[in-house]
């Protein structure tokens, strides 16, 4: 059981379906009565769950999954503390979330960037591209590199369009003016600071 503010999660791991259905049924009715001796109340239009399972699966059935005897719904994505988690640990949900958080910068940064001083500019780099950039890349940063260089083209883009500087001027030096990394390798740093 995970907990966050209003937001409850339940994981639970079964080697086999069946047995995963009767614990899920099982530990929801447990919740169920939790809930009501604490007098709280649980949103059942908001509650659902997802399988993650073996990807080379080709059918997982639904299971009928219920609480006080109404059914819920079976979802292939949810997002859990800001991260989009897809029942295939894809990452293509979460990358396009991203990806559609940083496109609104573009423009706004083209309009701004010969308003502004190079200080400001780097400023608005931190608070609105790489925050959003580094939240949860030591998760979604493990997919395969094609899913990743959409996001790359955009963040090379965006440094781009900042830096305002002739059209000759390399990518890595862009990086560097800037004290940043890639995403693949913001992702290894993230790893290597999260090990040690």
């Amino acid at each position: 059981m995970k907990l966050f503010a209003d937001d409850s999660n339940l994981f639970l791991y079964e080697t086999s379906l069946s047995n995963l259905h009767h614990r899920a049924n099982l530990s929801l009715t447990c919740l169920s009565k939790w809930f009501l001796a604490n007098r709280l109340s649980l949103s059942i239009d908001k509650t659902c769950y997802s399988i993650f399972g073996n990807r080379h699966d080709s059918f997982i059935p639904n299971l009928q999954v219920e609480i006080n005897g109404k059914a819920i719904q079976r979802i292939e994505c949810c997002k859990y503390l800001g991260i989009y988690i897809d029942n295939n640990f894809s990452w293509r949900k979460h990358r396009d979330y991203v990806h559609k958080k940083l496109i609104k910068f573009t423009s706004i940064f083209y309009k701004i960037r010969n308003k502004l001083n190079c200080d400001i500019l780097k400023l608005f780099y931190f608070a609105f591209v790489y925050l959003h950039l580094l939240c949860g890349i030591e998760i979604y940063g493990n997919t395969c590199y094609s899913f990743i260089n959409k996001l790359e083209k955009l963040y090379n883009k965006i440094l781009k369009i900042l830096q305002n500087k002739c059209l000759g001027t390399h990518i890595i030096e862009r990086y560097k003016h800037y004290n940043t990394l890639p995403v693949t390798d913001l992702h290894l740093y993230q790893m290597l600071l999260f090990v040690h």
